[in-house]
């Protein structure tokens, strides 16, 4: 029994020592070596027109360093699926087929420039972005700022679990400012989990909505293995519920 007790104790006292533990989030890619996400998000808008899209979509991300400080990142969309229903009118799209209806074309002349332009953009080794480009591709189909899903903004100082840090970011395509709450919860099999809480504000500082989530990052590289959030938003009479999930193939 006292041998037992010694070393459940001794066990209690080395998991603590690993939560005190701190740890220097800054990315260490593999250069110029694509990680193939998939994105799936489920849009649920409730107001004068009610709408539900489910959208797929597949990525490869290429990181190539730029000396100490700096990384560069290229994007390439290689499949897009859409299901909408928007009450008296459903459609669908999926880029690995040939389109046959109108509905199916039109989608397919809205989806070609994002399938065939490459997505740039740089980050710091903390995951801050700068310098967003994605050429010929409309902001009705790929907002810019969406880039800040694919990762987190990490401190600059070494962190331990349980403890928490905050970033801003702008949603520029709404109008929307977003303050986040991060915290590192735990390391598991696969990497180490960050929870997510951002609040979303207006110009004028009101909140209009929330998304939750988590990330998981790997314990190496600190690139985002996969994540899981959910935002809902008050605006201009509606509600919008999006849930994203991200996950590398």
């Amino acid at each position: 029994m006292k041998k037992t007790i010694s070393t459940l104790f001794i066990a209690f006292i080395a998991l603590g020592a690993f939560a005190q533990q701190k740890v220097l989030f800054k990315l260490a890619p593999e250069n110029n070596k694509p990680i193939k996400y998939e994105v799936t998000n489920k849009m649920d808008i409730d107001g004068p027109q009610t709408l539900i899209m489910d959208m797929i979509m597949h990525m490869d991300l290429t990181y190539a360093e730029a000396g100490d400080t700096l990384i560069n990142v290229s994007g390439k969309y290689t499949y897009a699926k859409v299901d909408l229903d928007a009450g008296m009118m459903t459609a669908s799209y999926d880029s690995s087929k040939e389109p046959t209806t109108d509905m199916e074309k039109a989608f397919a002349q809205q989806f070609k420039p994002l399938l065939e332009s490459t997505l740039t953009y740089s980050m710091n080794k903390f995951g801050k972005i700068n310098d967003v480009d994605f050429p010929n591709v409309s902001e009705q189909i790929f907002d810019k700022s969406s880039v800040n899903s694919f990762g987190v903004t990490y401190p600059t100082t070494p962190i331990a679990v349980g403890e928490s840090w905050t970033s801003e970011s702008s949603m520029e395509q709404l109008g929307v400012k977003a303050k986040a709450k991060y915290t590192l919860i735990e390391k598991t099999a696969t990497g180490y989990k960050i929870d997510s809480d951002v609040n979303l504000e207006d110009a004028s500082g009101k909140s209009i909505g929330t998304t939750k989530g988590y990330f998981i990052v790997n314990p190496k590289s600190f690139i985002t293995v996969s994540s899981a959030t959910v935002t809902a938003i008050e605006m201009q009479g509606a509600s919008i519920k999006t849930t994203t999930e991200l996950k590398s193939l």
